[in-house]
């Protein structure tokens, strides 16, 4: 079902909704106004601050390639449980190898001209072979050029990209249009509101996320097409076999200018040696790259397959963005990772009004979305210095809490909120939040005794999400109504539900 079609669709249940109460408040005007009540009561009364967030993991260790390239295979599944220094992929090696060649065989030719010049001075027949050396080397800096240039002429498809963006700027329309559906009905129903306009305001935010939701998704899509159309890899791997063919040639140019110039075999000893140390580095460079083609487990943990842009694809990757044989790779994001599930945390994003009065140690109780009906008493661990910026273009900043005794049931990025108790009020006298409504005259409440609603001033305290603490006009004990408030007055009759 389209976006719209869904707006219109909640729209729909809400004049539904309330049209259904109007003619049930017309049906029993003659038996009075129905209302639901609920008693006053005594006790303790936690003041909390309420923010969203998700699952984070607290320990994890990335895995990078050491160079560009693509990945051969991939010997785990997603979820699996490795040690450290279990293997994970292997990238294809067929350019290492040749790098590994290359050097080799650069590595043994300063090893023969070395002993060359240890068995003699230089001679013409010591020149000529170092400048065949340096023609040979110029020949093989071509070839590598030609296939770099070749490599960077390659010319991406664009259509999956057009269809993308295509897809962006229509899923950017129904957010922009469920933001103004949601912003529109506020206006238009100011608080207080009763339990119907509520729902229905609920309804409209829960479109507008999920239409949020789906231009990420879009364009997370957009950007990992691009990454996959693009020959970065290719590129790279051919620069490297280029810049390391010219390196090549310049050593053999250097050898060639040692030979010429030495007057002496002392002179022309010290050179062959310089170029054989230079050579070896370069075969050791080689050589270790082509040990970290296998990309094996930092730590013990589970493997999590992260997306095109290296973030953790239960972070908010998408299924088509994880690595598969033959993804392209680069040492600027992981393609895996390994995560220590055994400590979690969550992180939830707390609005900059609200955070000076959050502290570390303070009580929190998490829920997730994906466990409905439990709660995780944990504490707060830290709070982040930096702000960051909301979904809905407000500042934040983050808010850490370890996750205990959550065994299987908390999954990287599952999203859920958390009620921070900044302070409680011992014995606090209480009715609901809505049972307390506002005039020019101050604060009030509707008190039901014997069938007739009474209309009681009240001086109230603290006030909650949920609760409003009252200092003076009720006592434990006392009905008071929290539903029908609209249609009340002092002294009507009323039909308790």
């Amino acid at each position: 079902m389209s976006k719209g079609k869904v707006i219109a669709a909640v729209l729909a249940v809400v004049v539904v909704v309330v049209g259904a109460s109007v003619a049930v408040a017309l049906g029993s005007q003659s038996s009075g106004v129905e209302v639901s009540v609920e008693q006053v009561t005594e006790g303790a009364l936690s003041v909390t601050v309420t923010a969203s967030g998700k699952v984070e993991a607290d320990e994890q260790g990335d895995i990078y390639p050491p160079t560009a390239g693509t990945l051969a295979s991939i010997v785990v599944t997603e979820g699996q449980v490795v040690k450290k220094s279990d293997l994970i992929a292997v990238l294809d090696t067929a350019s290492l190898e040749l790098q590994v060649a290359q050097a080799q065989a650069a590595y043994e030719g300063a090893l023969a001209q070395a002993d060359a010049v240890n068995k003699t001075a230089p001679s013409s027949a010591d020149n000529g072979a170092a400048s065949a050396a340096v023609s040979a080397a110029y020949a093989a800096y071509e070839a590598a050029d030609a296939q770099y240039e070749a490599a960077k002429s390659a010319v991406p498809s664009q259509a999956a990209i057009d269809q993308a963006q295509l897809q962006i700027d229509q899923a950017q329309a129904t957010y922009d249009a469920a933001v103004q559906a949601y912003d529109d009905f506020i206006d238009a129903h100011p608080a207080p509101r009763d339990a119907t306009t509520e729902a229905a305001l609920v309804a409209l935010g829960i479109v507008r996320n999920q239409a949020y939701t789906d231009l990420l998704s879009a364009q997370a899509t957009l950007a990992q097409l691009v990454a996959a159309q693009n020959n970065d890899a290719a590129v790279a791997a051919a620069k490297i076999a280029r810049d390391q063919a010219w390196a090549g040639y310049l050593a053999a140019l250097a050898q060639q200018s040692q030979l010429t110039k030495a007057s002496s075999t002392g002179a022309a000893r010290s050179a062959a040696d310089a170029a054989v140390e230079t050579a070896r580095l370069v075969l050791d460079l080689a050589i270790e790259n082509l040990g970290k083609a296998e990309l094996r487990a930092p730590m013990d943990g589970t493997v999590v397959f992260n997306s095109a842009t290296g973030g953790l694809s239960a972070l908010g990757g998408t299924a088509s963005g994880k690595p598969t044989v033959g993804s392209s790779v680069s040492p600027a994001s992981p393609p895996f990772s390994v995560v220590y599930f055994d400590q979690l945390l969550f992180s939830a994003q707390v609005d900059e009004a609200d955070i000076s009065k959050v502290e570390e140690g303070q009580s929190v109780a998490v829920t997730l979305d994906a466990v409905p009906g439990e709660t995780f008493e944990t504490t707060v661990e830290r709070i982040e210095k930096t702000a960051v910026l909301t979904s809905t273009g407000g500042t934040a900043f983050s808010v850490l809490m370890r996750l205990k005794d959550v065994g299987d049931k908390a999954l990287l990025g599952m999203n859920g909120s958390v009620d921070i108790e900044i302070s409680s009020i011992d014995s606090a006298i209480a009715v609901p939040i809505e049972a307390v409504l506002d005039d020019a005259d101050g604060s009030y409440v509707f008190l039901i005794r014997g069938g007739k609603a009474e209309r009681v001033s009240v001086v109230t305290g603290t006030l909650t999400d949920t609760r409003a603490q009252i200092l003076k006009g009720v006592a434990v004990g006392d009905d008071v109504a929290v539903s029908g408030l609209t249609d009340l007055e002092d002294g009507a009759s009323v039909k308790v539900q």
